[in-house]
């Protein structure tokens, strides 16, 4: 029996029958189907070849990746999002970075174990991107770490928040795209990094600017491949 971790709806969780046959490890959605039929999947749309926005016109890149391949000719673009940012999202994420509803980590255990057990992301490094100190006094946890222990997720916290503090959702988009490097390289990880394959980790991507700022100090230290991903887009 599945208690949906958003409504509190109790479900009949149902099982494949490849699930039985191939002995396969059942990981528990954690919300009820109604819960769940309010996500848009982005594998299902088409969506940008660089951000995973869903498509506004034929091309294949956004007006927002035209204008980062300007600033960044040599990065290769490649993101993966799960699914689009909506009000279901936004509540979610709401209750449980903001009111510090901690079971909500769980929600997506099933999407993430799927996407990292991968064949083609094994051999890959997981970080996550890093929260400010002020905001980790406030709610205790960074929420991108705490999906990925949820999941069972390894990762390296490579990365430190040195920036003032002030919340990327205060901002508007100008005051955003602005933002100087708020980060910072952990020495002890730099030479466990450098020629590795990266996955840069973070919850929603909005504007990119966070993930370009994180991606930029990997680049300094000679890693392999830098690829991104997130819960929404």
């Amino acid at each position: 029996m599945l208690t949906c971790l958003c409504c509190g709806k109790q479900e009949t969780e149902k099982m494949l029958l490849t699930d039985i046959v191939y002995f396969k490890k059942i990981v528990s959605a954690n919300r009820c189907q109604m819960c769940h039929s309010k996500l848009v999947r982005l594998a299902n749309e088409p969506t940008c070849l660089g951000c995973c926005r869903i498509k506004q016109d034929e091309n294949d890149s956004c007006l927002d990746c035209v204008k980062w391949k300007q600033l960044y000719p040599k990065y290769a673009f490649s993101h993966t999002a799960l699914f689009q940012y909506n009000l279901f999202l936004k509540e979610w994420l709401e209750n449980f970075k903001y009111k510090g509803d901690y079971r909500l980590a769980k929600l997506f255990n099933q999407e993430l174990t799927e996407y990292f057990n991968m064949k083609n992301q094994k051999n890959k490094q997981y970080i996550p991107i890093p929260i400010s100190q002020t905001s980790m006094k406030l709610r205790g946890f960074n929420q991108v770490e705490e999906l990925l222990a949820s999941a069972g997720i390894p990762f390296h916290p490579a990365l430190i928040h040195v920036g003032t503090g002030e919340k990327q959702s205060s901002k508007n988009r100008k005051e955003r795209m602005e933002s100087k490097q708020p980060f910072k390289l952990d020495e002890n990880y730099c030479s466990q990094l450098k020629n590795q394959q990266i996955i840069l980790i973070d919850d929603v991507y909005t504007t990119g600017r966070t993930l370009f700022h994180a991606a930029e100090l990997l680049q300094q230290i000679g890693v392999a491949t830098i690829e991104t991903f997130s819960i929404a887009r």
